[in-house]
């Protein structure tokens, strides 16, 4: 089963194939930062921007992007700058991509949840 790893592109690009960076500045990002103001309030903790990622990709327009980031990430390692003992959205990412069904449904409400 695939796993999280901590580090950079870089690091993810020297592992092997079997492994993709989902971490800043790339396709696959939280647009949803800890420590920044969140949309209701005062600054969100690693867990809410998780929460908040999860959310949006549940929406109208998310769960396109839901579908389309299970296809890409499915059966890959997936590495992010968080610490590993910290929620992460790599997390709802590797749930997404790896735990739907026998592959020709996929169920994004029930595997989008915050970190577990």
């Amino acid at each position: 089963m695939p796993v999280r790893l901590r580090g950079a592109p870089r690091d993810a690009a020297a592992l092997s194939t079997a492994c993709a960076y989902v971490g800043p500045c790339s396709r696959y990002a939280n647009p949803f930062t800890a420590g920044v103001r969140s949309p209701l309030g005062p600054p969100m903790d690693a867990a809410e921007s998780v929460d908040l990622f999860a959310a949006t990709l549940r929406g109208p327009i998310g769960l396109r992007y839901a579908a389309r980031f299970a296809r890409a990430l499915r059966g890959l390692d997936l590495m992010c700058t968080c610490p590993l003992d910290a929620p992460c959205h790599a997390d709802v990412l590797l749930r997404l991509a790896n735990e739907f069904g026998d592959g020709t449904e996929l169920r994004t409400t029930d595997l989008l949840e915050g970190p577990r």
